[in-house]
């Protein structure tokens, strides 16, 4: 029986993941932690083949969690189990040392393999993001990513006068639409790419050649 613990503070969610598995499966999720933080802890009392990682966590990311891991001296592979495909997601998990990257929308199936693979140390990446992680490694430039591909071309224009330092309301008279109109926008832009700041921002949108 495989022992897998679940970080993810999206609770619903990884009850009903623990929900999916039953004893004939040879794996079960011993623990659902809600905190990256609190890993180590459950680490100390618990033994675990295999860690699910959530990419996108408010106090304490998947990332900073595997990095937070490894300096509590423990050992476990961990599968990134996330919505994120993009090249960019999937590098920082693996220059951490993630031996695996599954999408939430995986099947049972699909999930149960990776868990057994990354159990084995061997890397599995998700069907979806298969063929581009291999491109990245073969230097193969990637298109703009899924997330920027969700934006419409207003929102890229608020994008590209945002990284230019104007603010929400000169926004609005440069396009002709009201403040409040724009801060909508700006909200959307945040939820679509998923990040929480003006910085992140224009970060992600200078990586995707945006600004």
């Amino acid at each position: 029986m495989l022992n897998v613990l679940i970080v993810d503070d999206h609770q619903l969610f990884a009850e009903g993941v623990k929900s999916m598995f039953v004893p004939e499966d040879g794996i079960q999720i011993v623990e659902v932690c809600l905190n990256g933080n609190k890993v180590p802890s459950i680490l100390e009392k618990i033994t675990v083949e295999v860690i699910l990682m959530d990419m996108s966590m408010p106090i304490i990311d998947g990332i900073e969690t595997m990095e937070l891991i490894k300096k509590s001296g423990f050992d476990v592979p961990v599968l990134m189990l996330t919505m994120h495909k993009t090249i960019k997601h999937i590098k920082k998990a693996l220059e951490q040392g993630a031996q695996g990257y599954i999408l939430k929308d995986a099947s049972k199936n699909e999930l149960m393999e990776a868990i057994i693979f990354t159990s084995q140390r061997k890397n599995y990446f998700h069907s979806k993001i298969h063929n581009q992680v291999f491109d990245y490694f073969r230097g193969v430039k990637q298109p703009a990513n899924g997330e920027i591909k969700q934006l419409s071309e207003r929102e890229r224009e608020i994008i590209s006068l945002i990284g230019k330092g104007i603010n929400s309301r000169e926004i609005g008279e440069k396009l002709f639409i009201s403040e409040f109109t724009v801060k909508t926008h700006r909200r959307n832009i945040m939820h679509k790419l998923n990040v929480k700041n003006t910085a992140e921002l224009i970060k992600l949108a200078v990586e995707n050649e945006i600004i």
